[in-house]
């Protein structure tokens, strides 16, 4: 299953936000969208998961215009995990994850013996079962965003999105989440396209790196070929040096004083 994106454009107002993006996504891959504040990284997510139209361009799943497909049909499509998924009603964790069965759900019935897998295998493989029964809003915030990925894998979509996954938490919770995701495309066979503002993160576990700037694709390609400190630079306007660690052979992006 493929993801295209041929010529895509987006405005707010007479605000251009996307400009002729091109790109495509591989299955079962790992990319990560990175580029400065302001430069529409979280705009281009929406617009591929349907919550934005484009003012042109086309948006293409297995050579269908999603455009042309009804939200139950996209949903079982593409699932989406916001940047914030504060809900104002007490929802427990097994609530929350068992709404990403709503697509294939018909209505006024009931969920199926494989509504009721998907939704715990979600939980087990996202760690979320042992606080199934707690409130959504008594979750720390690692454990609730575990609990919106459970809810995007429930869905059983080939693509999932992700708008900075691991803003405001901590490096522990945001190593255990960024591993999280990453077995959904190797383990699972998912397309993760996620958005993140940690280049370190970016390069440790994306397959691909698509870096934005001013609404265009400055460059797209393996971490080590995009996340170059002249690409750096040209786009964050910022010198950083890219040390390695000679245990591990990670590579790191500092900052020069």
């Amino acid at each position: 299953m493929s993801l295209i994106i041929e010529n895509l454009q987006f405005s707010y107002g007479n605000l251009s936000v996307l400009n002729e993006i091109s790109s495509y996504f591989e299955d079962s891959t790992f990319y990560a969208i990175i580029g400065p504040n302001g430069c529409g990284k979280s705009t281009l997510l929406k617009c591929l998961y349907g919550y934005l139209e484009p003012a042109s361009g086309t948006i293409l799943i297995d050579d269908k215009d999603i455009k042309k497909m009804s939200h139950k049909k996209r949903a079982t499509k593409i699932s989406y995990v916001a940047q914030s998924n504060e809900t104002g009603f007490d929802f427990t964790v097994k609530d929350i994850i068992t709404m990403g069965r709503n697509p294939y759900i018909k209505r006024f019935s009931s969920m199926s013996e494989d509504d009721i897998y998907h939704v715990y295998e979600a939980m087990e493989k996202t760690s979320t079962l042992a606080f199934k029964d707690k409130s959504i809003n008594e979750l720390s915030g690692g454990e609730k965003q575990r609990a919106f990925i459970a809810r995007a894998l429930a869905q059983d979509t080939k693509f999932i999105l992700l708008d900075e996954p691991v803003s405001n938490l901590d490096i522990n919770h945001q190593t255990e989440i960024m591993s999280t995701v990453k077995s959904l495309s190797t383990d699972h066979k998912r397309t993760i396209i996620c958005v993140l503002h940690d280049l370190n993160l970016a390069y440790l576990y994306a397959d691909y790196v698509l870096l934005m700037d001013n609404g265009k694709v400055h460059s797209i390609g393996k971490p080590e070929n995009v996340l170059t400190k002249e690409n750096i630079k040209s786009v964050y306007k910022t010198d950083v040096t890219i040390l390695q660690d000679n245990t591990s052979k990670l590579k790191f992006i500092v900052p020069k004083k």
